[in-house]
């Protein structure tokens, strides 16, 4: 688990972990607000290391940490997991080191809004590559929204995590504020040139057939932030959450239309061009 200044969450999300986990890990990039000191009395293991990115930190982690179990499971501080999830997560760990199968495995995920499960706007089913055996994989180098790249085959889990950050509106606007700027600096490298989604193309996995769709065509579309509104509200079925959906759906598009206009800004920025 990496974290920052995760008090709030922190009691939820090891307290979901930390009785059947054989070790639980946080690499914690500068908290100031006792995460570190909480997430010692929960039962933890804490290293302190600079932020690096969501994608090297992980990877910082999966290579630098002392990892002695052979199944590892990738958490948020803002999730937690759930008890079929966990009873699933035990049976797999449990089998022969040696035992042929999945190296990794998807899990589903419910998203949570104003204290409501997200069931459409594309947000659900939402599956994440999570659980791996140790050494068989790593993140994509991406600033952020990054994938887990599994070496061999990988299954899917029934049981499901829940993301439900507790700070409050106020932070997740701040985290969607982080991330529009990186967003915005990826699709600006992407129209460069300088970098391909991994396994971006048109066939494939749904991971490779959403980056393809990213990278060649949503950068194209004129107002992405309406065609992000219908597509979550009507296509994926957003007005079925209600008013939940409705105010979830409106959230996620002004997300789009600051990626929109920090992409015009970086672009005038190289180009020495004034508003």
């Amino acid at each position: 688990m990496i974290v920052r200044d995760e008090v709030v969450n922190l009691p939820h999300s090891l307290g979901s972990v930390i009785a059947w986990a054989d070790r639980v890990h946080v690499v914690d990039s500068g908290s100031t607000d006792g995460s570190i000191e909480l997430a010692r009395s929960l039962g933890a293991e804490v290293t302190s290391k600079e932020w690096l990115g969501y994608a090297r930190q992980k990877n910082w982690a999966l290579g630098h940490l002392p990892l002695s179990s052979d199944w590892i499971l990738i958490l948020d501080a803002d999730e937690v997991v759930l008890p079929e999830l966990r009873d699933e997560l035990l049976a797999v760990a449990s089998r022969p080191p040696d035992e042929s199968g999945p190296q990794g495995f998807w899990i589903n995920r419910y998203f949570v809004f104003l204290g409501r499960r997200i069931r459409h706007c594309g947000y659900y089913p939402s599956w994440n590559l999570r659980f791996f055996r140790r050494g068989r994989a790593r993140y994509e180098e991406r600033e952020v929204h990054e994938h887990m790249v599994v070496d061999g085959d990988a299954g899917r889990l029934r049981g499901h995590l829940e993301h439900h950050d507790r700070r409050g509106l106020e932070a997740y606007m701040a985290k969607h504020n982080r991330y529009s700027t990186l967003e915005a600096r990826e699709i600006v490298r992407l129209r460069r040139g300088e970098a391909t989604a991994a396994g971006a193309r048109g066939l494939g996995g749904p991971i490779a057939r959403r980056r393809w769709f990213k990278e060649r065509i949503y950068p194209r579309l004129p107002a992405r932030w309406l065609f992000r509104f219908l597509h979550m509200y009507v296509l994926r079925l957003g007005f079925l959450d209600g008013l939940a959906g409705w105010r979830f759906c409106l959230f996620i598009s002004s997300y789009e239309l600051l990626i929109d206009l920090k992409v015009v800004e970086i672009e005038q920025s190289a180009a020495g061009s004034g508003p």
